[in-house]
């Protein structure tokens, strides 16, 4: 049976050859492509293509928005993501929405293919000896965030979201009425309580968690497939 198949990439050439490498195959057809992610996401939810290969990174839309909008929409096409190098978090985010597979496009082309294969018969392929250990330490991460924060007020919870969003001190100081110097002892609690010494080791533990639902969930509840500026 032929499996379909859409291409979403922002740059032309690459969506070019990457809908001419899978059309040229026959265990596949490819039945649209895109090069912005919310026109992209339109035609998945139209045409419901067996797979979606998605540009982790794209205009309005990224593959990683795309892939959790088909889960909580419950459409019927599974999507493999596309990265030049995705960050543990982003890796991490993929598998906790359901992607099914993920491919760095520095390999070879027939990675691709065999990705495609594996996802459309069923099987999934995460690279266990990169998306595990994103998941092992991106899992910690989150936990000891989720661990930590706990023990901040809400007015330091307030300023530890306006610092994670990089906003200047002396703006932070304007737009929740205190003075610098009140500030400056907020931040000395937040960095006692957080266990950090810096805002950029703030940043690097609050990256992605200050606003949002933290999962704790554990790398070994996702299987992985194996293919061959401070204060």
């Amino acid at each position: 049976m032929v499996t379909t198949v859409f291409v979403a990439d922002d740059h032309p050439l690459l969506l070019h050859g990457l809908t001419d490498l899978i059309g040229r195959d026959p265990d596949f057809r490819v039945v649209g492509s895109a090069q912005d992610g919310t026109v992209a996401m339109a035609m998945i939810r139209r045409d419901v293509p067996d797979v979606a290969v998605l540009d982790i990174s794209m205009p309005g839309l990224s593959g990683l928005d795309i892939a959790a909008e088909i889960g909580r929409q419950g459409i019927a096409t599974l999507c493999v993501l596309l990265t030049v190098g995705a960050s543990q978090a982003q890796l991490y985010d993929a598998v906790a929405v359901g992607v099914a597979g993920i491919v760095f496009k520095e390999t070879a082309v027939e990675a691709l293919l065999r990705c495609l294969r594996e996802v459309a018969g069923g099987g999934r392929w995460l690279p266990a000896e990169i998306v595990g250990k994103a998941m092992h330490n991106e899992a910690s991460r989150r936990i000891k965030w989720q661990k930590l924060s706990s023990r901040l007020t809400r007015r330091e919870m307030e300023i530890a979201r306006l610092v994670a969003q990089d906003t200047p001190y002396e703006r932070i100081a304007v737009d929740i009425g205190i003075s610098k110097g009140t500030l400056k002892i907020h931040m000395n609690n937040i960095y006692r309580k957080l266990e950090v010494a810096s805002r950029v080791q703030l940043l690097q533990l609050a990256a992605g968690q200050i606003g949002l639902g933290v999962t704790s969930a554990a790398p070994d509840q996702f299987g992985f497939a194996n293919p061959a500026r401070d204060a």
